[in-house]
């Protein structure tokens, strides 16, 4: 009998293990990816750092103008954030694997804030993983059009 019950926990091991792996993965789906992607930028654009925080994974990797920084405290991402001077309204996103790229129009929309190039478009690359940001890194505006 013993036999049949360790045969019968590795059956069901084997043959559950791939669903939970996709349950898992669910999280991350292209859907979801860019719905976290919105939600940042609404909560952003609201002056809620702390509510931005909690879209993070920890430790969380930021970089901008080339400087990155390993923050380990969601205090820290909120703290991070609230030196963002501006607003962004979600002109597009793009999935590919893990990583949500997303083009902004910036705008003076945060409260307190004074925005440096309203009207600009800036774009951000997040890396999501189970559902949170990993990382955010500032990077070129890419250019518009199929790609060559």
């Amino acid at each position: 009998m013993r036999r049949w019950t360790v045969v019968a926990c590795t059956i069901l091991l084997v043959c559950a293990a791939p669903a939970f792996a996709e349950v898992a993965a669910g999280n991350d789906t292209p859907a979801h990816m860019r719905t976290i992607v919105r939600e940042w930028s609404k909560r952003l654009n609201a002056g809620d750092n702390r509510g931005v925080a909690q879209l993070f994974s920890l430790p969380a990797v930021v970089i901008q103008g080339g400087v990155g920084y390993r923050i380990s405290t969601a205090a820290g991402v909120a703290l991070w954030h609230e030196g963002l001077p501006c607003s962004g309204r979600v002109v597009s996103i793009a999935v590919r694997g893990r990583y949500a790229t997303a083009i902004f129009v910036l705008g003076n929309g945060r409260p307190g804030k004074r925005c440096d190039g309203p009207g600009e478009k800036a774009a951000a690359r997040f890396e999501i993983v189970h559902g949170k940001i990993r990382s955010w890194e500032q990077v070129p505006v890419p250019p518009s059009g199929p790609p060559a």
